[in-house]
């Protein structure tokens, strides 16, 4: 009786242990060599199919890994000045404003952290009546797009290193405007597209 018990307690043990740890023992009949893993086979010498070479990370249904950073273009053409803002909100944005002298236009968009625009638009820029040089009246061709401001117009200062909207400033210096967004976005959690200039 009492070797029973020790038999059940033993065996008892040894399956907690298994459960715990993960292990799985396969049954060797007594006498029998150890068992060997599957041999592998040879690599094979016929080329992968396109999309499962290494460092593809297609997942099955397709799509390319959402992990990855998307890498949107910041670059302007000659003649162009761009003016970054970035800017901490609950999700973070990049403010961006494209001047254009030549075709007296500004361009503006809002950015998010993937590198998609969430607003856009195009206004024609007018010198503003007794200025200086560096006030000029930027009118919406459609739609205002910015956030809480529905004008037509918006009055703006510009110079070589700013653009200011209202209160807000926005810099020529895009590369650490740039940088700053980037931080935000990681700190927020959310992947940051990768800028090109």
């Amino acid at each position: 009786m009492k070797t029973t018990q020790i038999s059940t307690a033993v065996a008892s043990l040894a399956l907690a242990t298994l459960a715990l740890t993960g292990c799985v023992v396969e049954n060797v009949p007594a006498g029998a060599q150890d068992p060997q893993p599957p041999a592998t086979s040879a690599p094979s010498t016929e080329p992968e199919p396109p999309g499962e070479e290494e460092g593809d990370e297609s997942t099955e249904d397709g799509s390319q890994d959402e992990s990855k950073a998307e890498t949107s273009d910041l670059g302007v053409e000659d003649g162009q000045t761009q003016y970054l803002r970035a800017i901490q909100n609950f999700s973070p944005t990049l403010e961006r404003w494209v001047l254009d002298e030549d075709a007296e236009e500004i361009t503006y968009s809002l950015i998010n952290c993937a590198g998609q625009a969430e607003s856009e638009g195009v206004a024609n820029l007018e010198q503003a009546a007794g200025s200086e040089g560096t006030a000029f009246e930027a009118t919406w061709i459609g739609k205002s797009p910015l956030e809480n401001v529905a004008a037509e117009s918006v009055r703006l200062e510009i110079t070589d290193d700013m653009l200011t909207n209202f209160s807000d400033v926005a810099t020529s210096r895009t590369e650490i405007e740039a940088g700053n967004f980037s931080r935000m976005c990681v700190d927020a959690g959310e992947t940051a597209a990768d800028f090109v200039f």
